[in-house]
């Protein structure tokens, strides 16, 4: 039978060694860095967001301005429209009144007297 030899192999990749307080140093400035970038973000999201809410706010009172006005416009129209009790009456009478009648009548007979010749 055959022996099977172990061998070690290491890999090093040249560098000098790092001291673990550089390390450690240099991955808090890293995180410093990143934290700017993320307040940026943070600040831009929640303008988005803003502008969005802003938008949303102002189609809604729009929208509300528009079903005023179409109230207010309806219920001048209506009252415009609706005759009162003065004027309902008034027409009544005008309408349907005898002494209308009677003054026609009258119109035309002078008419027709004036009209003929002896």
């Amino acid at each position: 039978m055959e022996t099977i030899e172990i061998i070690d192999i290491d890999i090093e990749d040249g560098s000098p060694k790092k001291n673990p307080v550089i390390e450690a140093v240099a991955l808090t400035g890293l995180a410093g860095a990143q934290q700017a970038s993320a307040v940026s973000d943070l600040a831009y999201s929640n303008q988005v967001s803003s502008t969005g809410m802003a938008a949303r706010s102002q189609v809604a009172n729009q929208d509300a301005m528009n079903r005023l006005h179409q109230g207010i416009l309806s219920q001048a129209v209506a009252s415009v429209q609706a005759p009162g009790p003065i004027a309902a009456r008034s027409a009544v009478d005008t309408l349907t009144s005898n002494a209308l009648a009677q003054e026609i009548a009258d119109l035309k007979a002078a008419i027709a007297a004036f009209g003929s010749s002896p």
